[in-house]
C-alpha cells in the first residue's frame, strides 16, 4: 500500500473516532503506520493534511457515481444510480462519511473550503438533474440547487444510520431517497412513480 494511502485511512479512521481539533499528527502517524517525519514530508500540518481528505475523498466519491452512471443516457435511471451510488459509497466509507460530514463545520476556514470541494461534485448532480429537466422527466428547477438539497438528503440520511451504528440496506435505503425526490420534483399533474 502506497504511504499516502496509508496514511488516508490512518487519517480518516483516528479523526473519525477523536474528531478534527482532539487528534493530533503524531495519533495519525501511529494509526497510519508510519513515521511522523514520514507524515510531515506529505502534510505541512493538520490542516493541510485535513484538505487532502477533503479532496481526496471527494474525488473518491465523484469517481464511484460517475462509475455508477456510466452507460446509461436516461436521466432518471442516472439519477436513481447517482444516489444508489453515493448511499453505497456512504456504507462502505461509513469513517470518511463520518468525519466529513460532522467534522467539518465547526471550523470556519474549514466551512468555505469545503464548500468549494463540494461544488464540483454537485455539478456533477446538477448535469444529471438539468438533463432530466430538459427530457421532460423532472419540472423545472435550480439544478445546483437540487443537487445540493439531494446531497444534503443523501448524507443526513446515511448519517444517521451509521451514527445509529445500524447496517445500512443501501437498496432499500437509495429507492427510499430516488422516491421521495423524483416524487418531489416530478410534473405536476404526473402520477407517483413507484419501483
Amino acid at each position: 500500500m502506497r504511504k499516502v494511502e496509508q496514511i488516508f485511512q490512518g487519517a480518516v479512521d483516528i479523526f473519525a473516532e477523536k474528531g478534527f481539533d482532539r487528534a493530533t499528527m503524531d495519533e495519525v502517524a501511529e494509526r497510519s503506520g508510519v513515521a511522523k517525519g514520514t507524515l510531515y514530508y506529505h502534510f505541512d500540518g493538520k490542516e493541510d493534511l485535513i484538505a487532502f481528505l477533503m479532496e481526496e475523498g471527494l474525488e473518491r466519491l465523484s469517481k464511484y457515481v460517475h462509475e455508477a452512471v456510466a452507460g446509461c443516457d436516461d436521466p432518471a435511471e442516472q439519477l436513481r444510480r447517482a444516489i444508489y451510488g453515493l448511499v453505497r459509497f456512504f456504507d462502505q466509507n461509513r469513517d470518511f462519511c463520518q468525519m466529513l460530514l460532522m467534522g467539518v463545520w465547526f471550523n470556519r476556514e474549514r466551512q468555505v473550503q469545503f464548500r468549494q470541494i463540494l461544488r464540483n461534485f454537485y455539478s456533477q448532480l446538477a448535469a444529471i438533474i438539468q438533463a432530466g429537466m430538459e427530457r421532460g422527466q423532472l419540472r423545472p428547477m435550480p439544478a445546483e440547487l437540487s443537487a445540493t438539497g439531494l446531497f444534503g438528503l443523501i448524507s443526513v440520511i446515511s448519517l444517521r444510520v451509521i451514527l445509529d451504528g445500524d447496517a445500512m440496506d443501501c437498496e432499500q435505503l437509495g429507492n427510499f431517497i430516488f422516491q421521495q425526490y423524483l416524487n418531489g420534483a416530478r410534473i405536476c399533474g404526473e402520477k407517483e412513480t413507484s419501483l
